[in-house]
């Protein structure tokens, strides 16, 4: 009597993942695809932020302004530096005005390569990533820029005039505050890799003293070279990635139990 092989039980999920399998041609056009509305959505918010150009400047020297020792004041050194500034205020403002189209079209890129009950988490994704970045640039601007501007204008010495170049701070502001809102992403980024699988909660808890130092590393590339900045940076993403720990260890891929493992096929 013949034997014939049982046909090898199809993977529901693996099965939906080849459905949406695109080739590299395609990977490339939808890519373009994507980048090309995140510019339009970036072109519309700073045709909407343009007007306000100046205010944004005004809010962004706020903190710096109470600190300022006697005399000192912002200056521009040319006729053209207000001008450019204001219009990078603008598109500053505009990358957080667009944020939730950024984060929809981020995710639309990488969806095809998700299960469908994953597809189904684009709003809670756009939602939180979008809460997140700017938790994280109101973070800097309220109590770390504050911080650093009383401990930066602490060494001037008495009786010199500082003449502060608006440009070159609202630079180094808007570079800070981005950076903030960037990292704040991190407990978002890690729910993401748990639940595929990526990393795990036991991985991440071994990994904790060398993420330290990685995040002070990180910190200190990302901010200017003064040791308030860089601590008040490090601090709450060393929070963040226990946050992360948490998170993976809640919500991330749970391995095969035993139980769940096929037996093996009896002897013949």
């Amino acid at each position: 009597m013949s034997e014939h092989a049982e046909a090898e039980p199809v993977n529901p999920e693996k099965k939906e993942v080849e459905e949406y399998r695109m080739t590299l041609l395609e990977h490339l056009w939808e890519l373009r695809t994507r980048l090309i509305r995140s510019l339009l959505a970036m072109l519309v918010a700073f045709s909407v932020m343009l007007p306000f150009g100046e205010n944004i400047s005004t809010f962004l020297r706020a903190p710096a302004e109470p600190y300022f020792p006697a005399g000192s004041s912002f200056s521009s050194y040319t006729p053209l530096e207000l001008f450019v500034t204001e219009l990078k205020m603008s598109l500053f403002a505009a990358v957080f005005l667009a944020l939730p189209v950024l984060f929809y079209q981020g995710w639309s890129f990488v969806a095809p390569g998700l299960y469908r009950s994953e597809r189904r988490m684009v709003i809670p994704f756009v939602l939180f990533s979008t809460v997140f970045f700017t938790t994280g640039a109101s973070f800097g601007y309220l109590f770390i820029l504050p911080l650093a501007m009383e401990f930066l204008f602490s060494f001037s010495g008495e009786g010199i005039e500082s003449k502060i170049s608006v440009a070159a701070y609202l630079s180094d502001t808007t570079r800070l505050l981005l950076a903030f809102g960037s990292v704040f992403e991190m407990p978002l980024a890690i729910f993401f890799l748990a639940r595929a699988g990526i990393v795990n909660a036991a991985g991440l808890a071994a990994f904790r003293k060398y993420a330290v130092i990685l995040i002070f590393v990180v910190s200190a590339m990302l901010t200017p070279p003064d040791p308030i900045t860089q601590i008040g940076l490090a601090l709450p993403l060393i929070v963040l990635y226990e946050v992360g720990v948490i998170t993976a260890r809640l919500w991330g891929k749970k391995p095969p139990s035993p139980d769940d493992e096929p037996a093996e096929a009896p002897a013949k």
